[in-house]
């Protein structure tokens, strides 16, 4: 695992569309090769994880261009992000989550790929086997801030995922979802 730097903060850090400098992208590049040490990670050209971020994965790829900022937490999981996509600062994604291209998660937006067993009530909760049916995001979808993803939920491309809604049924093309649990609002169409 690779430990917090203890260098003074960057606003690379928290908003990394705003690009690497040639020392930066150096750095990133050791990062980078720190992590694909450690873990099951791949990254594709011009992808940028913040050394704030925390970064426990199962496995990792990322698309081109798509970035995890600081204070992010990937841990337990096993996640795709195609091209172009981006974790914001505070968002968590566990379990197993598949991004299409495009795919941008707000601040605070939560997205949890598995889910705890509780079928024996002879068994403590925390001692049953998690069960992981996995999430899928299709291409062009925005996520909320606050939002919450939980397990077994198709997102499909080009929906939009209101601030604050918990999405426990999946969602169709074009969709804009809100509330809790997440309606439709409306068709983007």
């Amino acid at each position: 695992m690779t430990e917090p730097t203890s260098r003074p903060l960057k606003a690379l850090d928290y908003m990394p569309w705003i690009g690497p400098n040639s020392q930066e992208k150096k750095e990133q590049a050791v990062h980078q090769q720190q992590l694909s040490v450690d873990y099951d990670c791949t990254f594709g050209e011009l992808c940028y994880v913040s050394p704030l971020a925390i970064v426990l994965p199962d496995k990792l790829l990322m698309g081109d261009r798509s970035y995890i900022a600081g204070g992010a937490i990937v841990r337990s999981a096993r996640l795709i992000m195609g091209s172009d996509c981006s974790l914001n600062s505070y968002s968590i994604l566990s379990g197993d989550i598949t991004m299409g291209n495009g795919v941008r998660i707000a601040s605070h937006a939560s997205i949890y790929g598995f889910n705890h067993g509780y079928e024996s009530i002879d068994i403590p909760i925390f001692q049953q086997p998690l069960t992981t049916k996995g999430i899928i995001i299709g291409d062009d979808v925005w996520i909320g801030a606050n939002a919450v993803i939980l397990d077994g939920v198709k997102i499909g491309s080009h929906s939009i995922v209101a601030a604050g809604a918990i999405v426990t049924k999946d969602i169709p093309a074009y969709s804009i979802v809100g509330g809790n649990p997440a309606r439709i609002i409306r068709s983007r169409k």
